[in-house]
């Protein structure tokens, strides 16, 4: 799933559809970690992916590609 997270505008962008696919997550969860397993919440997803992408920072955050520009063919 992209959550975009939009620093100039102080937004954070999810899918229309986001709160159906937490659910989905939750019922997963369920299934295979039982009824003790720790529920997504609508915040608390984005809340928990960001602090373990920040403690593995060295492999999880990366640099996007600069993008090409117009009319300009890529080498390779």
């Amino acid at each position: 799933m992209r959550i975009i997270l939009d620093t100039d505008k102080k937004q954070i962008i999810v899918p229309w559809n986001y709160q159906q696919k937490l659910n989905d997550i939750n019922k997963i969860a369920k299934e295979f970690g039982g009824q003790d397993s720790k529920e997504a919440t609508f915040t608390g997803y984005i809340d928990d992916i960001w602090k373990d992408c920040m403690k593995h920072s060295d492999t999880c955050v990366v640099t996007g590609q600069k993008p090409a520009r117009n009319g300009v063919k890529k080498n390779g």
